[in-house]
């Protein structure tokens, strides 16, 4: 087996166990993901080291439990609490705040974004389509759609929480 399918077999078999995992220790979905993605790219540019899959495996969820908690140390810092409350903080949102924040979220994505990151997640997240399929409608790879999905949520992310903070 080639060094970049044990790699893909292992994220996939794995994936909703590192997701899982990500989110625990994040305390969110949409970090949760981009965790898993970020993992998945540190260990595709060192996927001559794997000689199995089990240890591309092992590899991989050491990878998510780790950028996960950098994920939630940067987040914590940004919002100023402690890692244990950033965490498990739940927040009481009405209808009328979802909204508003689902209207401004939309205008952070219609003007922000480029092209080719407003339709991935359009696709993405609107229309529930896969990667696979996203990747064949746009001419991309399925990982090079990956990528720019978990930038664009990035992104959307950082510039919604500039604005709310001023």
């Amino acid at each position: 087996m080639k060094q970049t399918d044990r790699i893909t077999s292992a994220f996939m078999a794995l994936r909703e166990q590192m997701l899982s995992l990500a989110e625990r220790i994040t305390g969110n979905r949409d970090d949760a993901a981009d965790a898993v993605q970020d993992a998945f790219v540190k260990l595709w540019l060192q996927r001559g080291r794997y000689e199995t899959s089990s240890h591309a495996s092992g590899a991989g969820m050491t990878a998510v439990r780790t950028t996960s908690i950098d994920m939630a140390r940067r987040n914590s810092r940004r919002s100023g609490e402690p890692i244990e409350q950033a965490a498990t903080a739940t927040e009481e949102v009405t209808d009328d705040g979802r909204s508003l924040a689902y209207l401004q979220v939309r205008a952070i994505i219609d003007k922000e974004l480029s092209a080719t990151q407003r339709a991935i997640i359009d696709m993405r997240e609107m229309q529930g389509m896969e990667f696979d399929d996203i990747a064949a409608r746009l001419g991309m790879r399925p990982a090079t759609v990956r990528v720019e999905l978990s930038r664009a949520r990035k992104r959307v992310r950082e510039i919604y929480h500039k604005r709310k903070e001023s």
